[in-house]
């Protein structure tokens, strides 16, 4: 007879909660009825050893964890930014990634502080009440942001090497390693401060235009040491009523992300004797690195196309994007190389970092394994791709 495993109910409920999935959903992917689940969790029954690993699997615990007393204090869940009126928790995927992000944070961040490493100034520099342009500008300064980039510059590349050169990591995935999907519509990004190991989150599902918009968005999070999940609307500062619904914070970065990346003096420039066109928009957008969306909210603020004209383009912008949805909705999510993969959605410079704390033996293969989230017999490979040219 398989052999029980006396764990505490109230822990293995905890971690089902903590994971965000019903009682339903994890006895379809354990293959037994509802009703075991309950009497799991109600201590009218137990998981044999070999459930009780699924289980671990599924909820991402470890299963030392589900033999605890009582259930353990976990990370704290991000403030949530978004619209006002969304009262859905965190998905499964969304959950997890947050709480992988802060397991990273917390050891990294006490590694360095053991080795003496210096708090970050730039981390909570300014407030709710500083101007974004003062804010926009200090990050273009202490990231050493060129004024502009050249046509063919990859913009969201080249702000991620500039963030990671200055001790932010920015994690880069569109799902987990456990093939869950982290959906565009739910989070395009969310920031993790700390004086010592700050974390951004940007979506990869979207595109690459919409991502260094909210990666630049994020870096303002850091600067007012804002920690968060992110709105994913793009805002309209003209419509009072719409603001409402927006948390001052989202607005103050929203406003520091636009000024960032299209300057109200070289937009206004790039506008002189232009028709507003959508294709002209479009290549504007393009020409600074933002989405079409982004440059059309910039000209409908700084007063260069009208609410008409700019209700028209975002209607058919709207449509647009829904169809770029649909195309890319059958795509595997996280696709391309594997060891590429890994390194972005760890981060490129914490993965370095826990990669060299590996070599000089400072932590074994099984803590690499647990920060990385790949196997030990990959470990060559994945140095090839992290040092290397591959």
């Amino acid at each position: 007879m398989p052999m029980k495993a006396l764990i505490t109910p109230d822990v293995l409920r905890w971690a089902r909660e903590t994971a965000r999935m019903s009682t339903e959903s994890i006895a379809a992917k354990m293959r037994v009825k509802e009703e075991r689940i309950k009497a799991w969790e109600m201590g009218k029954d137990a998981p044999t050893m070999r459930q009780l690993e699924k289980l671990s699997t599924y909820y991402r615990r470890p299963i030392a964890v589900f033999f605890l007393p009582t259930p353990p204090s976990d990370f704290e869940t991000l403030r949530d930014f978004r619209k006002k009126n969304q009262n859905d928790a965190y998905s499964t995927a969304l959950t997890f990634h947050i709480r992988d992000i802060q397991a990273k944070q917390a050891w990294l961040s006490e590694l360095l502080r053991k080795e003496g490493d210096q708090p970050l100034e730039f981390i909570g520099k300014f407030n709710i009440n500083t101007h974004p342009k003062t804010i926009a500008k200090d990050i273009k300064h202490t990231l050493d942001i060129a004024p502009r980039l050249s046509k063919g510059t990859d913009a969201r590349k080249y702000w991620i090497e500039k963030a990671e050169q200055k001790q932010i990591f920015v994690s880069l995935a569109a799902s987990l390693h456990s093939h869950l999907k982290i959906d565009v519509e739910e989070v395009k990004g969310f920031a993790i401060t700390d004086k010592y190991a700050p974390f951004i989150f940007v979506n990869s599902a979207d595109s690459k235009n919409a991502q260094l918009f909210t990666l630049v968005h994020e870096l303002a999070h850091l600067w007012i040491d804002a920690s968060g999940v992110s709105a994913f609307d793009l805002i309209d500062f003209r419509n009072k009523e719409a603001i409402k619904k927006y948390d001052p914070v989202e607005i103050l970065c929203n406003r520091t992300a636009a000024e960032a990346l299209m300057p109200e003096a070289l937009i206004k420039t790039a506008w002189t004797n232009q028709k507003s066109t959508l294709q002209f928009i479009k290549e504007i957008a393009q020409e600074f690195h933002v989405s079409t969306l982004a440059m059309l909210i910039r000209a409908l603020n700084l007063k260069l196309i009208t609410d008409t004209l700019f209700q028209k383009y975002r209607n058919q912008l709207a449509l647009e994007y829904q169809n770029y949805l649909k195309s890319t909705k059958h795509k595997k999510a996280g696709g391309g190389n594997y060891y590429r993969s890994v390194i972005r959605r760890n981060s490129k410079a914490f993965t370095s970092h826990a990669y060299a704390y590996y070599k000089s033996g400072k932590i074994n293969g099984i803590e690499l394994f647990n920060l990385l989230g790949i196997k030990t017999s990959k470990f060559n490979k994945l140095e090839e791709y992290l040092y290397g040219n591959t």
